[in-house]
């Protein structure tokens, strides 16, 4: 994802605060990356956090195969976990633009009209 008008250290406060980590598929260590104007960077699942009964961390999603009704437990954060995420952004930042691959939020308020919209919108591991 891709967010503006937000430092780095604000976005990695809000990932915190969520319970989950930042990382970068291209290999950048600190999991946040300048793309223009924008800083980008994905979410993933805390493996420091505690576990509950079914094994999983804090929003972590299930991969789907034939004939596996659980799942294997994936690093890929769910739609609650992106969305927890996002709420806290724009609780402090209520300016902010934050572009996903489904959906581009231009402010608080636009988030909260369309995020619930998005809700299996996805195809991805865990949705």
């Amino acid at each position: 994802m891709k967010v503006w008008g937000v430092s780095e250290a604000e976005i990695r406060a809000a990932v915190s605060e969520a319970g989950l980590e930042v990382y970068n598929e291209w290999g950048d260590r600190s999991g946040i990356t300048k793309d223009g104007n924008a800083l980008r960077f994905r979410l993933k699942v805390d493996p420091t956090k505690p576990r509950n009964e079914e094994g999983l961390l804090p929003f972590q999603a299930r991969g789907r195969s034939w004939g596996d009704r659980r799942g294997r437990r994936l690093p890929s954060v769910t739609w609650e976990g992106h969305r927890e995420f996002m709420r806290i952004l724009f609780r402090d930042h209520p300016d902010a633009r934050l572009k996903s691959a489904i959906a581009d939020y231009k402010g608080r308020d636009d988030f909260w009209v369309k995020h619930p919209e998005t809700k299996g919108k996805w195809s991805g591991p865990g949705y």
